[in-house]
């Protein structure tokens, strides 16, 4: 009875439609679906003709009524915008990791040589010394702020997009 249960969906339709139909009620198909109760004869050779169209190979009479060439170009046109829109997105975050990377080695940078002038032992009068802790703060910030963890979400993020690319590239 496993695969009479599916027969509805077999045929695309709901349970509803189905008894509709047979011509019987509701309640008499979804007994019938379980197994619990019989079809009046005209039903069974009703539903019989219906299973039998199953089988039947495809015809393209559905095909002229749903317009499968204009959907196809339909789908042609979005796949198209998608890929523009995602061509995009993919130079957004290239741009953004390259900026991120950047601002990053640049604050590494700037700690580095902060390092330098520390352990040279020069001559650093107080104002100096000042504006090195500024440099310090301002270049902890930009590492905090563009840090590994950050170019990591901008890497996935890209690798996301290619990924995308190459769906969508295949769609087409």
């Amino acid at each position: 009875m496993e695969q009479d249960k599916k027969i509805s969906a077999l045929l695309g339709m709901k349970q509803e439609d189905m008894a509709m139909l047979l011509r019987v009620n509701k309640s008499q198909w979804g007994m019938y679906e379980i197994g619990k109760r019989e079809l009046p004869l005209a039903a069974q050779m009703h539903l019989a003709e219906m299973l039998t169209f199953v089988k039947q190979p495809n015809d393209d009479s559905v095909n002229s009524f749903l317009d499968l060439e204009g959907q196809k170009e339909e789908m042609k046109k979005l796949v198209e915008k998608l890929k523009l829109v995602n061509q995009h997105k993919l130079l957004i975050a290239k741009n953004k990791l390259q900026l991120t990377e950047k601002k990053y080695e640049t604050a590494l940078l700037a700690l580095r040589f902060l390092i330098f002038l520390k352990t040279n032992d020069l001559q650093i009068v107080a104002e100096q010394n000042l504006l090195l802790t500024v440099i310090q703060l301002r270049a902890e910030s930009e590492i905090r702020k563009n840090g590994l963890h950050v170019q990591a979400k901008h890497k996935i993020k890209l690798k996301v997009l290619q990924e995308e690319e190459q769906i969508l590239n295949g769609m087409v």
